[in-house]
């Protein structure tokens, strides 16, 4: 079996297990026969660092997968050091990827690099493809370990569990972003294209948009012409605040389908404008609290890794005392992401899981709009009016009735939506928030049960020097 028919061997497999959405079909396809063009072509045959994984890669049967691990990252190709996934002083800000150096050429251009620099670029590929199949193995060796010993879920194995999936995330994300590299300056590297190709729907599917931008953009411009691209390039450039990128790709969406991200696309394309002045706002009061360095943070340990978050005292200081307070008393200790919205939002702060969940209190509204919600945004939750679908001059939410429950953000909301309270956002750990469980708090007849990640345990890591009680009101 050649190269190629190994890679496409284990694409057709990848396929079926992530079960990917309409989105991938067209986008694929072109690649593919791209690639298949340049397959019969060439004299040579190269071992493909994309063959199908090894059998100690392969996932355990569903009945033996943990409840944390349904559809994994780490089945999945991959990447390099995630602006999102490494501990928080290295760590860039969740919506704040790096600009985009290098945008795609003329079509009658193409970037040069020398024979020198593509080899090392395939080095770097090599090795974080190698990196990354050792860190699948071990995680699935030891999820393998803990069915084969049975009994209850230890604190300690969620712990492990989480570490583990985060590792190999982190891995995953540095193939990919080696792959957009290598693929950049080796238009023809069918290796690094087929990577690529299932990374990108991979992060697409899952709003996972950072390095997204850039490996969409490389894929462009080594001549895969496929609007979907432009699409998913657009979405992730107006993620991370790239408002440039994202006007000059979110304009060919087209008028019509739902599929994949494209009804996103419409939507993000209708408010890039106020987005981008609100964006360019944030950054201002980001900049200074930086140079300030003092805001509370608080540590999320889920099923899916770490999650640091910086707090709003700033604007919010009743909404931040009462979380604060919350997570002192152990409140966030096992409480389930019970909701998590494609494309809008992971729900969390609800120990019973059915959306009813309270701290037995509520706390006024505070700072409504006075921090635009982008991705990785913490958001109070409030009740949803029931008279808003019927009357649009009406408030959509409830006033006053945050209590415990918060969303974190997959994608920015409108700038001109302001009932609800953002009180931080994450400054790292966002590729973990993109790849929680999709569960519903109420499923669509005969759709399967999605159990949901969770928060293992909460910690404040950083506050200032003062009592954190908050003023709350009886529910």
């Amino acid at each position: 079996m050649g190269a190629w028919d190994r890679a496409a061997d284990w694409i057709l497999k990848m396929r079926v297990e992530m079960s990917l959405r309409i989105l991938a079909a067209p986008l694929l396809l072109a690649i593919c026969l791209t690639n298949l063009a340049a397959a019969q072509e060439s004299d040579g045959d190269q071992t493909a660092a994309a063959e199908t994984p090894a059998a100690a890669e392969q996932p355990p049967a569903e009945d033996a997968k943990p409840a944390a691990e349904e559809n994994p990252a780490e089945e999945k190709p991959a990447a390099e050091k995630p602006a999102e996934e490494k501990p928080a002083a290295e760590e860039k800000p969740a919506a704040e990827e790096k600009p985009a150096a290098e945008k795609p050429a003329a079509e009658d251009e193409k970037t040069v690099a020398s024979p020198e620099e593509v080899k090392k670029l395939q080095a770097v590929f090599d090795q974080r493809v190698k990196e990354w199949r050792k860190a699948t193995q071990e995680f699935w060796a030891e999820v393998n370990e803990f069915h084969t010993a049975g009994g209850d879920v230890k604190f300690s194995e969620q712990i492990r569990w989480a570490e583990r999936e985060s590792a190999t995330r982190d891995a995953m994300q540095a193939a990919f972003l080696a792959a957009s590299d290598l693929v950049f300056v080796d238009h023809e590297n069918r290796d690094a294209r087929t990577f690529m190709a299932q990374s990108i729907l991979y992060h697409a599917q899952n709003d996972w948009y950072e390095g997204l931008k850039d490996a969409a953009l490389a894929m462009l411009e080594v001549g895969i012409k496929d609007v979907q691209l432009n699409v998913i390039a657009g979405v992730a450039a107006a993620a991370t605040g790239d408002f440039e990128v994202a006007k000059e790709n979110l304009k060919l969406t087209p008028a019509e389908g739902d599929e994949g991200l494209l009804k996103v696309a419409r939507r993000m394309n209708f408010m890039l404008d106020p987005l981008q002045e609100a964006w360019e706002k944030e950054q201002k009061i980001r900049q200074a609290e930086a140079e300030a360095d003092d805001l509370p943070r608080v540590l999320l340990k889920t099923t899916r890794g770490d999650v640091l978050v910086e707090l709003f005292e700033n604007e919010a200081p009743n909404t931040v005392a009462s979380f604060i307070s919350l997570v002192e008393d152990g409140f966030y200790s096992n409480v389930p992401f019970y909701q998590v919205v494609e494309h809008e939002f992971a729900q969390t702060g609800d120990r019973d899981g059915d959306g009813s969940g309270t701290a037995d209190y509520r706390v006024r509204d505070e700072a409504t709009g006075e921090r635009g919600i982008f991705r990785g945004s913490l958001v109070l939750a409030k009740i949803p009016n029931p008279n808003a679908a019927h009357n649009p001059d009406v408030p959509g939410t409830i006033p006053d009735t945050g209590s415990s429950q918060f969303l974190i953000t997959l994608l920015p909301f409108n700038p001109d939506y302001k009932e609800l309270c953002c009180f931080g956002r994450v400054i790292s750990g966002m590729g973990a928030i993109s790849t929680l469980n999709r569960a519903k708090v109420e499923k669509e007849k005969d759709a399967p049960v999605v159990l949901p990640d969770s928060i293992i345990e909460a910690e404040v890591v950083r506050k200032r020097d003062h009592e954190y009680k908050p003023e709350t009101l009886p529910y």
